[in-house]
Formats: C-alpha cells, structure tokens, sequence
C-alpha cells in the first residue's frame, strides 16, 4: 500500500471517529430538554469566593442576591482580600439579609488556595443544596437559581450548569468565546452519554453529602486547580448528574484580554487532566487524536491527485453538521457568530493545546 493511500485511510478512520463524538455526544446536547416542574421550595447555598474582587462583587454580587427565589443564601468567602472587598460586602449586607461573609484575614504568612477557601464556605453553608459560582461572573438572568434548581430531584444530586464569556472586540475574545463552548459541549453531551467528567466552577451544583462522601478536596488538594472537575471526575456518575442548558441558566464571565493571561489560566486548567479517571482520559485523548490527525492528514491529501476529493467531501459534511449541531449551544452561550468558521478556530486551538501543556511544564 502506498503512501497516498495509507494517509487516505488514517483520514477516513478519524472522520469517523470524529463523527461518532459528534453525533454520538454533542447531538445530545442540542436534543436536550430542561425540567419544566418547578422546586421552588428546595433551599440552595450560593458560593462564591473572592480574593480582591472589590470592583466585581460591587459589579454583580447584587445580581445574585436579587434572584427571583424564596429559599437561598449567599455565602461569600472573602478570601485574604487587601483591596476593601469587605467594605463593599459589609455594605451589601445592610440591604441583604440573606447575604453571608466568611472572612479569611490576610496575614502575608499563609498560602491557602481556592479549595481551603471554598471549603470553608461549603462548612458555612446551612442548606444541602449547593450551586457554585466565581466572583467575576453575573447571571444571565434573575431566574438562574431557579433553572439550576430544577435539575435536582431525588436521585440527581449533580447538575452541571454552562457559562460563557462576554463578546468583546478581537481575535483573542472570539479564540476564548470559541474554547469555552466547545468544552462546555463536550463536558454537557458526555454527561448526557452516561459519561460525566467535569463541570465549570462558575455554574456548578451539588448536594453537600456527595462532597463529603468525597472528603471534600482531600485526595486533590494539593493540586492548585480541580475545586471543579476533580471533584465531579470523583463524584459523578450516570445516575446521579443532570445538566442545564437554558439562555436564563447560564453565567457570564469576564474574559481575559491579553494571550499571555489566557495561555497561564488554560495551563493551569491542564494541570488537572492527567488526574481523570482512565477512561475519561482515554476517551478525550482518542477525541483529540482523532481531529487533530484527520485535519493533519487532510492538508497531505490536498496536494494529491486522486485522494484529495475524498477530504474535500469529508470537511463538507462538517461544515454542514457545523450548524446544524451547534446552533442551538451556540446560540444559548452567546457564541453564534462564531459558527461560520468553527473549522478555523477549531484547528487553532488544537494548535494550541500542545502551547499549553509546555507552558504549564515549565511553570
């Protein structure tokens, strides 16, 4: 077999490949039906840590605490703070009596991470509900607790919730707008498989008995980042997690406005991959693998006479499956106008997983 011909065969077994993960997990996404039963009598503790959040906690800590909802608290953990965070939140409590402060002293001597801090949020919350959110973020609406809610019940004691970035002018925005809905497809449609493995700490809930069943953060807190998806690699199964996708039930984020910012976050995000469960790593790996040699192997047979029709075919039914499979995600993560050229910002972000794993390496 030559060698036009072995290439032609790895490109033809990786689009399929790729097609499997498409229509097999993502396709659940966009067919995904949110409960319509309301639980407005459950009670929730919201948790959101701060570390000199004063602009943001005076921006859309009000956004939380107005929620259209009977039963919750807020529990802010100000952690180490020098910039009068607990001024702004000492204030906000005048207003809002459902508004709690844990407040963790800056004492220049200790190096307490996020997860200390938002185990001592969990240890102050008194509900068994809890959703989970950054100090950055605002909801897209003022029934964001009550959608995230409604995807408990009896046996679900995990909903994985979506959050997006706000739309801003440049290259970098649309490259993180783009990441960010792509993993929060990836992450929705596996769960929706039977196959959780992670969820975003800005729009995360569960029961505090699954964390503590877990011990909390112990067996990863020595790990800066994973207060997120270690816990729910750790916790989450078929049968106890649900997901939410609603334009009211999602968060915004502010994104970062520089690349060398974004690169150090997404490597520290990578830090936590090689922690998954087996076939959690093993599955993404083949998913990665799959699109990055079926576009590698595409652009040899381009330049060939006989094979290069067949790519051609193949990205086309990609391109067309583009809109029809994501529309809906896309639309709901304020992300639409990126849809026209998914395949371009799909390449450069494969090109730049490698940047982040040598970036994280020599951090």
């Amino acid at each position: 077999m030559d060698l036009e011909k072995v290439i032609f065969v790895i490109n033809f077994i990786c689009f399929g490949i790729h097609l499997f993960y498409i229509l097999f997990f993502h396709l659940r996404v966009t067919l995904h039906r949110n409960n319509n039963f309301s639980q407005a009598s459950t009670k929730v503790s919201i948790i959101i840590c701060a570390r000199n959040e004063r602009r943001n906690l005076a921006l859309y800590l009000e956004s939380f605490l107005k929620q259209d909802y009977e039963n919750f608290e807020v529990i802010v953990v100000n952690d180490r703070s020098w910039d009068n965070s607990l001024i702004v939140l000492n204030e906000l409590a005048k207003s809002y009596p459902q508004l709690k402060i844990v407040n963790i002293p800056d004492n220049e001597t200790d190096h307490f991470g996020k997860k200390f801090a938002l185990t001592l949020g969990i240890k102050a919350a008194q509900y068994e509900h809890i959703l989970l959110t950054d100090a950055d973020c605002r909801p897209s609406s003022n029934l964001w607790l009550a959608k995230m809610v409604n995807e408990f019940n009896q046996n679900v004691d995990i909903v994985l919730g979506a959050s997006t970035y706000e739309k801003k002018k440049g290259f970098l925005n649309k490259l993180i707008r783009f990441d960010t809905v792509q993993i929060a497809v990836n992450y929705l449609g596996f769960a929706k498989a039977n196959l959780p493995y992670m969820g975003v700490g800005r729009n995360l809930g569960y029961k505090k008995k699954n964390y503590e069943s877990a011990s909390g953060f112990k067996s990863h807190y020595h790990i800066a980042s994973g207060d997120d998806d270690l816990l729910i690699n750790q916790i989450a199964n078929k049968n106890n997690t649900n997901i939410l996708l609603d334009k009211d039930g999602i968060t915004i984020s502010i994104p970062e406005n520089s690349w060398k910012k974004w690169i150090m976050q997404k490597s520290r995000h990578h830090t936590t991959n090689k922690y998954y469960k087996l076939k959690h790593k093993a599955i993404l790996t083949m998913q990665y693998m799959a699109i990055l040699l079926f576009y590698s192997s595409g652009f040899f047979l381009v330049s060939t006479d006989e094979y290069w029709i067949y790519f051609g075919i193949f990205f086309c039914i990609k391109l067309c499956l583009a809109p029809l499979i994501y529309y809906k995600p896309f639309k709901i993560l304020l992300c639409k106008d990126l849809l026209l050229l998914y395949p371009f910002y799909e390449f450069i972000l494969l090109i730049c997983q490698p940047i982040f794993q040598i970036n994280w390496k020599k951090t």
